[in-house]
């Protein structure tokens, strides 16, 4: 498909700069493993995916146009633009909210950053009911609660604190 060859380059790329941000984590204060050995691995196997997506893009691309002329005129592509947004209205929008959200951490801290980007990040993507609310609302509190006990009192790792605070 036409998407996989933008959407595929486009997470190799994030994946790439992601395992590079992770590469600038601190070591380990002891043992082997440091802070950034998780995210490395999370970030090489999304990269990998993107490359899958890519090449399977181009393989699909191949045999779509072995098939039949592609007669792409200036109407035909504005529309297949317009359909590449509305098909992944959702991705683009998930990683414009997961980019703030890392903007915005870095100036109010983890912990209202986070109490501002799981609702956000849930209500766009979920359902949209008034039952809803209660749900994004509950396990908001509940995940970012427990995370933020986890890493700061029981694993005593510190987690960003924000410029402005």
């Amino acid at each position: 498909m036409k998407q996989d060859k933008v959407i595929g380059p486009i997470l190799l790329a994030f994946a790439a700069f992601m395992y590079y941000q992770a590469t600038k984590l601190p070591p380990a204060l002891f043992g082997d493993v440091g802070a950034g050995y998780v995210p490395k691995i999370w970030f090489s196997i999304l990269g990998i995916c993107g490359v899958a997506l890519t090449v399977t893009g181009f393989l699909a691309g191949r045999k779509h146009r072995a098939s039949e002329a592609d007669t792409t005129t200036d109407a035909n592509a504005r529309q297949a633009l317009k359909q590449f947004f509305i098909h992944y209205r959702f991705v683009i929008s998930g990683f414009a909210i997961f980019f703030f959200y890392v903007l915005l951490m870095k100036y109010i801290g983890y912990l209202y950053s986070t109490l501002i980007f799981m609702p956000v990040f849930m209500w766009v993507l979920g359902p949209k009911t008034r039952k809803s609310i209660a749900v994004i609302a509950l396990t908001t509190m509940g995940v970012t609660g427990i995370i933020y006990w986890g890493f700061v009192k029981v694993l005593k790792v510190f987690l960003p604190s924000g410029s402005l605070f």
